[in-house]
C-alpha cells in the first residue's frame, strides 16, 4: 500500500446513541461536487413478507422502519441482512429509491435462535440509492464468501462514472478478539481468510488511485487500539498509517458498547469528509435505548462526503 493515508472516517458504535446535527444535503448526481451523506445499517433479517424471518415484523413494523428510515434524510444506503429486493421495498418506497441487491444465492435455512417455530430468510448486502443519483453496479465481491454457503458476499457501486467506488460488507460474525490471528475457532479462522481478501482490494485501490469506501457490518472492533485486522488493513511495511475514528461516542445498545459497523475512507476519499458530520443515529432518540425502542439490533452509522 502507497504511503498515503487510509483512514477511519467513520468507526461507530454498535448501537450508538449520540445524535448530532446533519447539514442540510442536496441529492449528488454526475459529475456533481454536492454532498453526499452515505449511511450503513444492519437493519436485521428484513424479510420479503410480514411475520417471517428471525426478526418477524408485523405490517406496523415495516410502516416504522419506513417512517424512520425517511428521517436520515440519506442519499445512499448500504444495508446487511436483506432478503430481496421485494422486503427493500417494503421500507424504501420505489418511487423515492433505486436498489441493488447482492446475487448471493439462497443459503438453507435455520433455526431462528429462541424461536423453535422460525426459520432465517436470507441475509444479503444491499444498497439503496436515492433517485437521481446516477451510479453503476459493480460486479459482486464474491471473494469475500470463500466459496461458502453460509458467507456474505460484498456488493459494489460506483459514482460519477467511476470516480467514487463503494464497497458494503457482512463480515463472518462470532470473531470479537484483538488478535484473530490468535484464536483457533471457527468464525475466527474464517476472519482470518477474509482479511486479507478485503486488504488486497483496499491495496489495489489506493496503488491505483481510485476513490473509495468500505462501509457496513464487520463483525470486528476496529477502534481497538490493539485490534489486529485494522493493523493489518492500515499499515505500509509495518508504518501505522492514521487511524481516525469516532471512538468518543457512546453505545445506545443496551448491552453491546463495542463498535462493529464501520465506514472506511481511502486516501481521496478522506479529503472530501465534512466536518462533524460522523454520526450514529438512535432511532432518533436520546439517551440510552431500551430494547424496545430498538427498530433493529443495529443502528445506522453515517458519514457526509463533498465529492469533488
Amino acid at each position: 500500500m502507497k504511503k498515503t493515508l487510509i483512514t477511519l472516517a467513520a468507526l461507530t458504535a454498535l448501537m450508538g446513541c449520540q445524535q448530532k446535527e446533519q447539514p442540510s444535503l442536496t441529492p449528488v448526481s454526475a459529475k456533481s461536487s454536492e454532498t453526499l451523506k452515505l449511511v450503513s445499517w444492519n437493519i436485521e433479517h428484513l424479510a420479503d413478507e410480514v411475520g417471517k424471518g428471525c426478526k418477524p415484523r408485523s405490517q406496523a413494523d415495516y410502516q416504522a422502519l419506513a417512517n424512520y428510515a425517511a428521517t436520515l434524510k440519506a442519499d445512499i444506503i448500504a444495508l446487511q441482512e436483506v432478503q430481496s429486493e421485494k422486503a427493500l421495498k417494503r421500507v424504501f418506497p420505489e418511487s423515492q429509491w433505486q436498489y441493488v441487491v447482492s446475487s448471493r444465492p439462497d443459503n438453507e435455512a435455520y433455526e431462528c435462535r429462541g424461536h423453535e417455530d422460525l426459520f432465517s430468510t436470507p441475509q444479503r448486502t444491499a444498497f439503496v440509492i436515492r433517485k437521481g443519483i446516477n451510479y453503476q453496479a459493480q460486479a459482486d465481491f464474491k471473494a469475500l464468501a470463500l466459496d461458502n454457503p453460509g458467507l456474505r458476499y460484498g456488493t459494489s457501486i460506483s459514482l460519477n462514472n467511476g470516480q467514487l467506488e463503494l464497497l458494503n460488507v457482512h463480515m463472518k460474525s462470532g470473531c470479537f478478539v484483538s488478535d484473530y490471528r490468535k484464536e483457533n475457532k471457527k468464525a475466527c479462522t474464517m476472519y482470518q481468510q477474509q482479511g486479507p481478501i478485503l486488504e488486497k482490494w483496499v491495496n489495489q485501490r489506493v496503488e491505483s488511485k481510485q476513490a473509495f469506501v468500505v462501509l457496513g457490518d464487520f463483525n470486528h472492533r476496529l477502534v481497538d487500539q490493539q485490534n489486529r485486522f485494522w493493523q493489518e488493513l492500515s499499515k505500509e511495511d509495518g508504518e501505522r498509517i492514521l487511524l481516525s475514528s469516532m471512538q468518543n461516542l457512546q453505545s445506545c445498545h443496551p448491552k453491546y458498547k463495542a463498535p462493529i459497523d464501520h465506514i472506511i475512507t481511502g486516501p481521496i476519499s478522506t479529503q472530501w469528509i465534512v466536518d462533524g458530520s460522523q454520526n450514529v443515529d438512535a432511532f432518533g432518540k436520546q439517551g440510552e435505548l431500551d430494547y424496545k425502542d430498538m427498530l433493529s439490533d443495529h443502528c445506522p452509522i453515517s458519514l457526509t462526503l463533498n465529492v469533488k
